[in-house]
């Protein structure tokens, strides 16, 4: 099945012959190429190391400061109301506005596992900075591409993904949109990466996290409607959400010799890793031949 591109709501390369680079320690390079296939990690997993990684920036949780219907700015209150709305109506609307903007923010953190990622770094040339984030200790692997040769080496994947480049936000200023751009959305801190993603969406899992919140929407309606006077109880699914399986990762086959144009072995490897990452290619019959970075080499003199 080929990658979905473009969304509106995601950007992808101008130049598609734009250089793509994947940085990752040996053992994942013996993966790729034995398994022909891209690993996809699940957000959840990669929240470990960011934990606002798939999750909605301080503007998304603007209605948390909503006491009454006085606590809306003008351009919120233009938004919300129509004109001939008034009295107990405009209270419903204020409520359920609120109301649906609390647990779609919650959702977002239950959704977070149904979506896997596989990033690639967009560069023209090499980077010092992420040969040390992904590769470091002298025993790291980069390949590159492109993104017209990332569209056609899963063409004829079976999964449905999509592919985009990350939008980098000012977390305090700018919100994340929350249906399709929780994945490509990331904190300024991290633009260095100049990331494009390919993402799965996990129906499976979807279905588990739909049933539970189906349970917190029918405890908001009841309250809305009902006039009930207690809290709406906003952690009752907490628990039931949290056991909700997921897979921590995801295996995509790819046609490799599309996909890889070049590999480089690290920079201050020593020699017999370069020996190694090439008898490894010879082994699994990958016709691309190591090249040794030449980004620490001597200067002209």
């Amino acid at each position: 099945m080929p990658v979905e591109h473009p969304h509106p709501l995601v950007s992808v390369p101008t130049d598609p012959s734009e250089r793509l680079w994947r940085y990752m320690d040996f053992a994942k390079f013996v993966s790729l190429i034995s398994k022909r296939q891209l690993f996809l990690s699940n957000l959840e997993v990669l929240a470990t190391t960011d934990p606002h990684e798939g999750m909605l920036s301080q503007p998304n949780y603007r209605h948390r400061q909503w006491n009454t219907i006085a606590d809306l700015t003008p351009e919120e209150h233009s938004t919300m109301f129509y004109k001939e709305m008034a009295g107990e109506e405009r209270r419903i609307q204020f409520e359920s506005q609120k109301n649906s903007r609390e647990f779609w923010a919650r959702r977002r953190f239950y959704d977070r596992r149904t979506l896997l990622i596989n990033c690639w770094h967009l560069n023209k040339f090499e980077s010092a900075a992420m040969w040390a984030q992904y590769a470091a200790g002298g025993q790291g692997i980069a390949i590159t591409s492109n993104f017209a040769r990332l569209l056609e080496s899963l063409r004829n994947s079976p999964q449905r993904t999509f592919l985009g480049l990350v939008k980098y936000l000012d977390w305090s200023g700018e919100a994340v949109d929350s249906s399709f751009g929780l994945p490509f959305s990331k904190r300024e801190s991290f633009s260095y990466e100049k990331e494009l993603r390919l993402v799965y969406w996990d129906l499976e899992v979807q279905e588990h996290v739909n049933a539970i919140c189906g349970k917190l929407t029918s405890h908001m309606m009841d309250h809305l409607y009902r006039r009930i006077s207690t809290e709406i109880n906003w952690d009752m699914v907490e628990e039931e959400a949290a056991r909700v399986p997921f897979k921590s990762g995801l295996y995509i086959p790819v046609d490799l010799e599309t996909l890889v144009d070049e590999v480089y072995v690290s920079p201050t490897s020593a020699g017999w890793f370069h020996e190694v990452v090439q008898s490894v290619c010879e082994l699994y019959g990958f016709p691309r031949i190591p090249v040794r970075s030449d980004l620490l080499s001597s200067p002209l003199r």
